[in-house]
């Protein structure tokens, strides 16, 4: 009898658990639904409680820092700084409606890559972007807007945008960004690689073309070349043989050129013979200077001296052997 009455209350406690389980899990979904709400909003609290962008000094551009990472290792990082302030029209052209101002943010120093993913990847927390358009480089207010292109592929370094929200809350939220990380790349294949899209791998292929068809086009144009220099020598010996309006016949010299039949002109080299009859060049000059003039005549006067005094012994020797005969 004691183990029956053991049994039935160990099975009694078992269906308690049961139920208050069973209980549990249907109030489960409730309570899991407050307490992502609650860690919702402790994140929201957070994110509020972070420090407001910086400002540049004396201006209205509030700096927005952004870590670039490299496309071939993910450790390495780079702060890159955009500058955004919203729009503001200096002119008063009532027709210029592409820029509403209430709704309009202007960014500047984006990087070479952007796209407009990037910048609604950007913010995409403020609101819904009606467009995005990109400017060249920072100049006036309005930029010329008919320079104004949306379909360019890069950007040139400095260049700037302008963002349209559709409502003008999402200009104000902009505004109210505060410090958080923001990472630049965007893994998505929206997004293609910049030197392929661009072309810059086929520019740098046509720069630097195969070496046979770049033979191909210097033999055509030295030939070219060549017959342009034959049309303006014919044409030149043409007019010297002409007279003028008055009969007479100009006469110019034409410095020689050794020709082959043909007419092309031929380059050989110099003989050697005619190297060493060639003179050498006086490298130093002598008689600059009035102490080498006077250096040369005293020389002189010291060859003609010692000329006298060799003839004088010549002389006294011819008398001396009696064969002097001096008429």
């Amino acid at each position: 009898m004691g183990s029956k009455r053991k049994k039935k209350k160990q099975s009694q406690t078992i269906n308690k658990e049961s139920n208050n389980y069973e209980q549990q899990s249907s109030t489960d979904p409730q309570q899991i639904n407050v307490e992502s709400k609650s860690i919702l909003n402790s994140s929201i609290d957070k994110e509020i409680q972070l420090p407001p962008l910086e400002e540049l000094s004396n201006t209205s551009f509030k700096i927005l820092p952004i870590e670039m990472s490299s496309p071939n290792t993910t450790s390495f990082t780079s702060i890159h700084y955009c500058y955004f302030k919203s729009h503001e029209s200096r002119s008063n052209n009532s027709s210029i409606n592409i820029l509403p101002p209430d709704k309009t943010l202007f960014i500047s120093n984006l990087p070479i890559d952007s796209t407009e993913t990037h910048i609604k990847h950007l913010f995409q927390e403020c609101g819904v972007i009606d467009r995005i358009i990109f400017n060249g480089v920072v100049k006036d207010d309005e930029f010329l807007i008919n320079v104004i292109n949306e379909n360019r592929n890069f950007l040139l370094p400095d260049s700037s945008a302008h963002v349209i929200f559709q409502k003008s809350e999402g200009l104000k939220n902009a505004l109210q960004m505060t410090k958080k990380k923001r990472i630049w790349t965007i893994k998505d294949e929206e997004i293609p690689s910049l030197g392929l899209s661009i072309g810059w791998l086929r520019d740098y292929r046509l720069h630097r073309p195969v070496q046979i068809k770049l033979q191909e086009e210097v033999d055509e144009y030295m030939v070219k070349f060549e017959e342009a220099e034959l049309e303006r020598r014919k044409t030149l010996e043409e007019k010297l043989n002409q007279p003028d309006e008055d009969g007479f016949i100009t006469v110019t010299r034409v410095g020689r050129r050794n020709v082959n039949t043909d007419g092309t002109i031929t380059v050989t080299a110099a003989k050697a013979d005619e190297i060493k009859n060639l003179k050498p060049k006086n490298k130093e000059l002598t008689d600059f200077y009035r102490f080498q003039m006077r250096e040369v005549k005293r020389n002189k006067l010291i060859d003609l001296r010692k000329k006298f005094e060799e003839d004088k012994e010549k002389i006294a020797k011819l008398k001396a052997s009696r064969r002097f005969k001096p008429y």
